[in-house]
């Protein structure tokens, strides 16, 4: 993990966005790719990895604890993790969203990208801007 005094920018992908980048080809791992390099730097919690952990040992997916222990030892050597302090209860609907918003602010992250309608329609929050991944990947790539 680096050390918190980074100049990099920072971001935080929701959950769907690291399974699709490490599950499948296509944008998503292209910006986690984007991440990994050190153009931006990803920012993580303890409770946003617990939540990567829950989804990847659901049924849905079913990764065995070896498998989800090689995403999580991954994704947290090129991550910065940050303590999560402010609890936020902006998203009513599906209040487990708020966790990435919460994470947002006290990372100070310039944005979260997410392919999750209740982010996503709140397009910004205290000049954090929520994008989708082509967004995030096309002002990145350049």
């Amino acid at each position: 993990m680096r050390a918190v005094g980074s100049s990099s920018k920072r971001v935080v992908f929701d959950t769907n966005v690291l399974i699709s980048a490490y599950l499948w080809e296509g944008l998503p791992r292209k910006a986690l790719e984007i991440a990994r390099s050190g153009q931006c730097r990803l920012v993580v919690s303890k409770e946003t990895l617990r939540e990567l952990i829950r989804v990847l040992a659901s049924d849905k997916f079913g990764f065995a604890p070896e498998e989800i222990a090689l995403i999580i030892n991954d994704v947290s050597s090129f991550s910065l993790v940050v303590p999560r302090r402010t609890r936020l209860a902006v998203i009513e609907t599906d209040p487990s969203d708020n966790v990435f918003l919460g994470l947002a602010v006290d990372a100070g992250a310039c944005c979260i990208v997410s392919g999750d309608h209740h982010l996503l329609t709140l397009q910004r929050y205290r000049g954090i801007k929520i994008v989708r991944v082509a967004e995030f990947f096309r002002s990145w790539s350049r």
